[in-house]
């Protein structure tokens, strides 16, 4: 393996690191189903925030992507490129969420009725991305337990992080409040997708494959 391929799965730490740090850029938007009131101000509060947000959001969607292309051709394996699919699904819907994000945004004045309306649908654009992160998770566990490519750890962690997608499910029958569309199981949920991801990163980097002489 050259040089530059020996450090490309460290885009999964950057991936999770540019994702993760939207979070401190900006606070997590109002849940679904908030008052319009509370809706209004958080953007327009937030406004340059949330710009640069979208950008490292953005970013964090190639990178993640570029990690589980890394993924695939360490494996090389059906279920690993499954796993890719899924990575590119997470980033498509992250990215409409980010469309909805700038959207409401990009206008100083939002009308009330149609920021609560798209503020709803970017949570639960942040909320759908557990269906493909529960794939990638899935199958990428299926893939490391079945191949033996890395350590069995990473794929029973990757177990654990795809039944806490499942677990967030319940946000699409919560009322609004903390278990809604972007609250707390959501949340939950993507930081075990990101911790996974950091993990995988760090332990393809520390075990590189071996060249053949």
């Amino acid at each position: 393996m050259n040089r530059a391929g020996r450090w490309l799965p460290v885009s999964g730490v950057l991936a999770a690191v540019a994702i993760g740090s939207s979070g401190l850029i900006a606070p997590p938007p109002p849940v679904a189903g908030a008052p319009a009131a509370e809706v209004v101000t958080y953007f327009t509060v937030h406004h340059a925030g949330l710009e640069i947000e979208s950008v490292s959001l953005s970013v964090g969607m190639i990178l993640l992507i570029l990690f589980a292309a890394t993924l695939h051709a360490r494996i090389g394996a059906v279920a690993s490129l499954t796993g890719l699919a899924a990575a590119v699904a997470i980033a498509a819907c992250t990215l409409v969420e980010v469309a909805v994000f700038q959207t409401l945004v990009y206008r100083s004045n939002p009308d009330p009725a149609r920021a609560t309306l798209l503020n709803d649908l970017q949570d639960f654009g942040f909320q759908v991305t557990t269906f493909p992160a529960l794939l990638l998770l899935a199958a990428s566990c299926y893939a490391i337990l079945s191949s033996g490519a890395l350590p069995r750890l990473l794929g029973w962690g990757a177990a654990l992080a795809a039944a806490l997608q499942a677990v967030a499910w319940v946000s699409f029958f919560a009322p609004t409040g903390p278990l809604a569309a972007g609250g707390i199981p959501s949340i939950v949920a993507f930081v075990s997708l990101l911790t996974w991801t950091i993990a995988c990163s760090i332990t393809m980097v520390a075990r590189p494959v071996p060249e053949v002489t």
